[in-house]
């Protein structure tokens, strides 16, 4: 397979260029739903980091923050140099800096900011997004994701210094580094029963996904107690061999297929920048909804926490079931963990956040998501039941009214189709869905048609990729099937595309 990032090299390197602004000018910088996004040696160049270092930087300066910033980068290709372009920007505005000294994860960075009282945080990271793709996510002081309003600040500084005929890259400089793993493991540990973890004697496969997450995710595992932790895709790969690190189904089936070892308890995985959680048990992948309903059955029943879930609009109805028993509150969110944050941090009694991506938010810790923490309260969830996973979904199932199935497609669109969808889908009123009658529409983001027996199907534009989503929960597998391909068909009517 072609290594995707060698192509880049030249386009990328910062050696022999002249010093103000060169190719992408006029090209807008816009945030999408977790800071902005590009794809390397096209919209992300140094340059166009630069600049959107300069506008945080100026943002940092417009709040009055008198605190350091930290920077960090995941496994991504240069990200080291990118950290420094974006240090010496900030350093440029006056912002005191922080630099990481190696690669660590999005949740790491963010918990030494918040840990230590700084301004807020830089992270260099495309997510889950294709090898070929880095970004930039600005973090607030407590620890999560700028909001709607701050982003949206950030970007129109950006392009408007984009137009600036005489502006110069900043100045190299040295920059004070920082380590915060043992920190950071230490207050995931703090916050699981390390005692019920340890006499469980669980055997974990952990697969980073050849990401941040190595020596972070796996590691929480070991010190947690964690009588054995099978770790694969450890190595630093910013090709991640040539797939999305994105901890689903097709992406994890070499350590899902680990998990048919009857010894094996469950499997864990993390994205490319450790901030979010995929799960595996008996040799099959457990769909992040299955994922996420397990996690907060734990806490309802066993852990007896009160108070609010924040779940965004396209996660299962099984949380609402669950949390109809147990006597939680559900509030409902637009997608974007964003968004879930600042219901983290408006009010003090959130049990959890919960995307449908794979992020957990979970109370006590930085409002924002956490792979290892997720997976550390999952390993929790096993050695209280004190039963397989199969056997604990079986229990949620019975107090949910039954099974419900999910998945997901992405439908690539080209940039003329997106304007279609863009102007359309506010409009879109179809009276069925895959032979059901639609009786219920919710616009909060995108449009969920949800039909008389519950069961939805949800078309969304995607913030960060040239893709309309499309969601579907079922009362079976046939049925997501039948579902997805009810909304794909009614997409691709709408931008005149026929089949396939």
């Amino acid at each position: 397979m072609p290594n995707p990032v060698n192509a880049i090299i030249g386009a990328l390197c910062p050696q022999n260029k002249p010093k103000g602004l060169t190719r992408g000018t006029m090209e807008q910088i816009r945030f999408g739903t977790e800071g902005w996004r590009a794809v390397l040696a096209d919209g992300y160049t140094f340059d166009r980091v630069r600049v959107v270092a300069r506008a945080t930087g100026r943002w940092f300066k417009h709040i009055g923050a008198a605190a350091p910033v930290a920077v960090g980068h995941d496994t991504r290709f240069m990200g080291a140099k990118f950290a420094s372009a974006v240090a010496d920007e900030l350093a440029e505005c006056g912002v005191g800096v922080r630099l990481c000294a190696g690669p660590l994860p999005t949740p790491a960075t963010s918990y030494y900011a918040f840990s230590n009282r700084l301004a807020g945080a830089v992270m260099l990271t495309a997510s889950h997004n294709p090898p070929e793709w880095n970004g930039v996510k600005v973090k607030r002081g407590e620890g999560c994701s700028v909001l709607e309003e701050e982003a949206a600040w950030i970007g129109a500084e950006a392009n408007r210094i984009l137009g600036e005929r005489d502006w110069q890259r900043a100045p190299e400089r040295t920059h004070e580094r920082f380590d915060v793993r043992d920190a950071y493991v230490e207050r995931l540990l703090d916050m699981v029963d390390k005692e019920a973890i340890s006499k469980a004697k669980l055997t974990v496969v952990a697969d980073v996904m050849h990401g941040a997450g190595a020596g972070y995710f796996d590691e929480a595992l070991r010190r947690a107690g964690c009588a054995e932790v099978r770790a694969v895709r450890t190595n630093p790969d910013p090709t991640f061999e040539g797939r999305h690190p994105e901890p689903i189904g097709p992406n994890l089936e070499a350590a899902t297929a680990l998990t048919g070892d009857p010894a094996v308890d469950i499997g864990l995985a993390t994205d490319g920048d450790g901030d979010r959680l995929g799960m595996m048990a008996h040799g099959e992948y457990v769909d992040v909804m299955r994922a996420i309903v397990f996690v907060l059955y734990h806490l309802l029943k066993n852990r007896r926490w009160t108070g609010k879930v924040v779940r965004a609009v396209d996660v299962t109805s099984m949380v609402d079931s669950l949390c109809q028993h147990y006597g939680a509150t559900v509030v409902e969110t637009s997608i974007g963990f964003k968004n879930l944050a600042k219901e983290m941090m408006d009010s003090s009694d959130i049990i959890l956040a919960v995307e449908e991506s794979g992020g957990f938010g979970i109370r006590g810790h930085i409002p924002d998501r956490d792979g290892s923490l997720a997976a550390l309260v999952a390993c929790e969830a096993l050695a209280y039941e004190g039963k397989p996973v199969r056997e604990v979904l079986g229990d949620i199932f019975s107090l949910v009214g039954g099974e419900r199935w999910y998945d997901r497609l992405d439908l690539r669109l080209t940039s003329e189709e997106r304007e279609v969808m863009r102007e359309r889908l506010p409009a879109l009123n179809p009276e069925q869905i895959a032979g059901q009658s639609v009786t219920e529409i919710n616009r909060l983001d995108g449009a969920k048609y949800i039909r008389k027996d519950g069961t939805w199907v949800m078309l969304r534009l995607s913030g960060t990729e040239p893709l309309l989503r499309i969601y579907a929960e079922g009362v079976s597998k046939q049925d997501v099937a039948a579902l997805l391909e009810g909304g794909r068909s009614l997409a691709l009517k709408e931008i005149g595309r026929t089949a396939p």
